[in-house]
């Protein structure tokens, strides 16, 4: 990119910026115009009987100053509050495991907008979350000095990735992609509630500038994605050189292409996937293709996936895949409020679901056993295994924080009862009681979560620097389970969301090479209809997004393993 395109300096203007009066930065437009309104106060005395009428003249003119300032009232926008979540990622102070899809669901600002605005500004995070990396290496190709920096750096910088956003890859109109992104810099100032100083009018035609440059004709496309200045980058720009390395070793570079592009899912599927799971899901595989199963559980899935509509799609696992037609509140859906499903990705019911068949082929009856669901929350598994009908399920959440969702998710479901434990601890100091006998764990431990990319795109830009941390407590927690935890002849599955080998099969490998009583029981394909091809030599089953067919395609990555212990001799 030369020639014509030329860079924009910025150092001059920031520069500039700061000699200016702090008037001049006031915004221009009418409609953003801070409002100062003059506070007072009347203070009353019943010895003062003259001034009995004073409290209702004031009364009057506080509410014809309420009445003046609600005409002029600015009210932020989709691409405001988008830019509000991505700039308060940006600050030193601000917690970064909190994705900006997270920080916009949690400003009550965000609630009150219409739906359609609701779905514009989400989209606008997903995509600046799912694209950052192209997004960036566009912006630095045009300007001299990228990122900003600065009072205003945050705001500014945030701005620019919300409107290249738009430009490059959502097909927005260039005069709305520019002009209302732009107007997100007018109204910063007045939508702060604390004290701030108004963005430079220098920076903001500096903006403008950068955006108006990539939405000329000479410089964009006429198909979506043909952006020209996205001709220099890659959807591996979006992904830490780290973990591409990481997964070329791992599953060679024809596997890690497939995964890279299932991981940057187009406009249309950013939010289209949404899988649940339903009460009667885990007992619809079980009982299979059971003619004789009077009013089976498959029969009440299809009911349920006729209320959803058309747009519903029911996967070979038992679970429910929602489309796109259907939006809006989660919590307005059909049956969330009595309970019947919750959500959770089709690659995330693996686990629960083979050890809940290899206890069913080993016992029978259920209802006597006593299972425990590790690092637990948000609750999807040990729901799962709940409504299996297992007589005890335990569930160990280590994060105060996590658990409050995990009890909470628990209680919408109805499954808080005396067959339910929640235990609020590290699972490393957990054991059971006196002569309690363990017969199942699920050990879904903490990991990168690389798997979970596609809906989660932050996690692909993560550093490695925490990975060994990791790798310590998986081995720890492993290795706690198996020996300290698990009855002999006790069943025991220990599975990740993560698409590094080093937290999984190689986790596994070393379990069971120190540990001579553990064993694999492998996992037949009749047990995970759809997912027979995610089965490796080991028996163990390994999700890759990209690899599988039909629906099943676009699924979290995962690694499920099912260890049985030797019993007594």
């Amino acid at each position: 990119m030369r020639g014509s395109n030329r860079s924009i300096p910025i150092g001059a203007l920031l520069i500039a910026s700061f000699s200016i009066e702090l008037n001049s930065f006031a915004p221009s437009t009418p409609s953003v115009q801070k409002q100062y309104r003059r506070h007072s106060s009347c203070l009353f005395s019943s010895s003062t009987a003259n001034k009995k009428d004073k409290p209702a003249a004031a009364d009057e003119l506080r509410s014809k100053k309420r009445d003046k300032s609600s005409k002029n009232t600015v009210l932020p926008t989709a691409r405001y509050l988008a830019v509000a979540a991505l700039a308060s990622g940006n600050e030193e102070t601000s917690d970064s495991s909190a994705f900006a899809s997270r920080r916009l669901d949690a400003d009550v600002r965000y609630a009150q907008l219409e739906p359609r605005d609701r779905a514009f500004a989400r989209l606008l995070v997903a995509t600046v979350e799912r694209r950052l990396g192209q997004i960036d290496s566009v912006l630095s190709s045009c300007i001299d000095k990228y990122p900003p920096k600065g009072k205003h750096a945050n705001i500014v910088q945030s701005t620019l990735r919300i409107g290249v956003a738009q430009l490059l890859f959502l097909n927005t109109p260039p005069h709305a992609a520019t002009s209302d992104t732009v107007q997100v810099l007018r109204m910063h100032h007045s939508l702060l509630s604390k004290k701030s100083f108004p963005v430079p009018e220098p920076m903001i035609r500096f903006v403008n500038g950068v955006l108006r440059k990539l939405s000329r004709p000479e410089n964009s496309g006429t198909l979506l994605y043909g952006h020209k200045m996205l001709e220099n980058t890659s959807v591996n720009d979006n992904i830490a050189p780290w973990l591409l390395q990481r997964w070329t070793e791992d599953w060679g570079e024809t596997r890690t292409k497939l995964i890279c592009q299932e991981m940057m899912p187009d406009v249309d599927g950013i939010s289209s996937r949404i899988d649940v799971t339903t009460k009667y899901s885990l007992k619809s595989v079980i009982e299979g293709a059971d003619e004789d199963v009077q009013h089976s559980s498959k029969a009440l899935l299809e009911e349920i996936r006729l209320e959803f509509g058309h747009d519903c799609t029911l996967l070979p696992n038992g679970s429910l895949r929602i489309g796109s037609s259907l939006t809006g509140d989660i919590s307005q859906w059909p049956d969330y409020k009595i309970g019947t499903w919750w959500v959770q990705d089709a690659s995330s019911t693996l686990p629960a679901l083979v050890l809940t068949q290899a206890l069913s082929k080993k016992h029978g009856n259920l209802n006597s056993l006593h299972v425990i669901d590790m690092c637990s929350a948000p609750g999807g598994k040990a729901c799962q295994l709940l409504s299996a009908g297992f007589g005890r399920v335990t569930a160990i959440e280590a994060s105060r924080r996590r658990s409050k969702r995990l009890i909470e998710n628990l209680d919408r479901l109805n499954f808080l009862c005396d067959k339910c434990e929640v235990i609020v601890d590290r699972g490393q100091n957990y054991l059971p009681e006196e002569n309690a006998c363990i017969d199942g764990i699920l050990v879904d431990v903490p990991c990168s979560a690389t798997g979970t990319g596609a809906r989660q795109p932050d996690v692909l830009r993560r550093s490695s620097t925490s990975l060994n941390e990791l790798l310590a407590i998986q081995e720890l927690l492993a290795h706690h389970c198996a020996n300290n935890i698990l009855r002999p002849g006790g069943i025991m599955v220990y599975a990740t969301c993560s698409m590094l080998k080093a937290e999984s099969e190689e986790q596994v490998a070393k379990l069971l090479l120190d540990n001579v009583n553990m064993k694999t029981l492998p996992i037949e394909p009749s047990e995970v209809p759809g997912f027979e091809g995610a089965i490796d030599e080991n028996g163990w089953l390994r999700v890759l997004p990209g690899v599988l067919e039909g629906d099943l395609k676009a699924t979290d990555g995962f690694f499920v393993a099912r260890l049985i212990k030797d019993e007594v001799s």
